[in-house]
C-alpha cells in the first residue's frame, strides 16, 4: 500500500463520494492531509479508518454507532452492535417478506375483478389466528359505513376479521339491518378453521355487503353446498376508481363449506 492516497484515488476504489469523505472529516471521523495546490490526501492510519467506516456503513450501522466505535468502545461493544444489527435485519427481511405476499395478493385478487365486481371462487383456507379487540358495528345501506374499519387506529399489519352469523343469513326483511362483530374469547383469540371455503373478492364496499351474502348464499344453494361457519369478512386493500372517480374497499369474504346431507 502507498504512504499516502489522494481523495480521487479512494472515491475510484471505494465507491465513495467526495462528499461523504469530507462529512466524515467534518465530524472527525478521519483526517486528511494537504499537499500541493491543496490536494486532499490520506495516510495509511486514515486509510485504515475510512475502509473501517465503509465496512460499517455496509453492514448498516448509522454514524452515530460508527462514531461510538471509533470513540472509547472495545471490540465487546462492536459485537453488541453487529448482534443488534443482525436483529434489526431479521425483523427487516421479515417486514419485506409480509409485504410481498401482501402485494401478491393484491395483485392476484385485482385479476379477479378485472371486470367484475364480485367474483366467487372455492378456495383451501389454512388456519388462521387472530388477535381481536370487542368490536360490534351496524351495517346498513349507508356510504358512510366504511369508517366501521376505525382508521384512526388502523394498522397496515393488523389482520382484522369480521364475522357475520350465519344464523342471521335471512334477508326476507327489505329493510333488515345487519351486524358484524370482531369476536373475542377466553385468550383474546379466535382460529379460522382450515379447510374448503366458498370466498366472495368484492370491490362493491361495505355498503353493499347484503349483496355479496345473498349471491354467496345463492352459489352455495345452486351447487349443492351448506355452509358450516360463519361469514368471515376482511379488509383486503383500497384501490381508486376510475370510473367512480372515488376510492374503494376491496373485501374478502368467505365461509367454510361442505356437501349437503340429505
Amino acid at each position: 500500500m502507498k504512504d499516502k492516497i489522494s481523495i480521487r484515488d479512494i472515491v475510484k476504489s471505494m465507491n465513495l463520494t467526495t462528499r461523504t469523505l469530507r462529512y466524515y472529516e467534518e465530524l472527525g471521523l478521519i483526517k486528511s492531509l494537504q499537499e500541493g495546490r491543496g490536494n486532499r490526501v490520506y495516510d495509511k492510519e486514515a486509510i485504515g479508518r475510512i475502509v473501517y467506516l465503509n465496512e460499517l456503513k455496509n453492514k448498516g450501522f448509522s454514524l452515530k454507532e460508527i462514531e461510538g466505535l471509533l470513540g472509547n468502545q472495545c471490540c465487546n461493544q462492536k459485537t453488541k452492535l453487529l448482534k443488534n444489527r443482525i436483529e434489526e435485519n431479521n425483523k427487516m427481511i421479515e417486514f419485506l417478506n409480509w409485504q410481498n405476499e401482501k402485494i401478491q395478493e393484491e395483485m392476484d385478487i385485482i385479476d379477479k375483478l378485472d371486470m367484475v365486481n364480485i367474483y366467487l371462487e372455492i378456495e383451501k383456507i389454512p388456519e388462521g389466528i387472530y388477535s381481536s379487540k370487542e368490536e360490534q358495528h351496524k351495517v346498513e345501506e349507508d356510504q358512510d359505513v366504511e369508517k366501521i374499519w376505525n382508521l384512526e387506529s388502523y394498522d397496515i399489519k393488523e389482520e382484522r376479521v369480521f364475522v357475520f352469523p350465519l344464523n342471521q343469513c335471512n334477508f326476507k326483511e327489505e329493510n333488515l339491518h345487519y351486524s358484524l362483530t370482531l369476536k373475542k374469547d377466553i385468550n383474546g383469540t379466535y382460529v379460522i378453521p382450515e379447510g374448503k371455503y366458498l370466498v366472495a373478492y368484492s370491490r362493491e364496499g361495505l355498503h353493499r355487503q347484503r349483496e355479496i351474502f345473498e349471491k354467496m348464499l345463492k352459489y352455495l344453494e345452486d351447487n349443492n353446498l351448506q355452509g358450516t361457519s360463519d361469514i368471515y369478512v376482511e379488509n383486503k386493500f383500497r384501490i381508486f376508481c376510475k370510473r367512480e372517480r372515488k376510492v374503494v374497499t376491496i373485501s374478502k369474504n368467505y365461509i367454510k363449506i361442505s356437501k349437503k346431507d340429505y
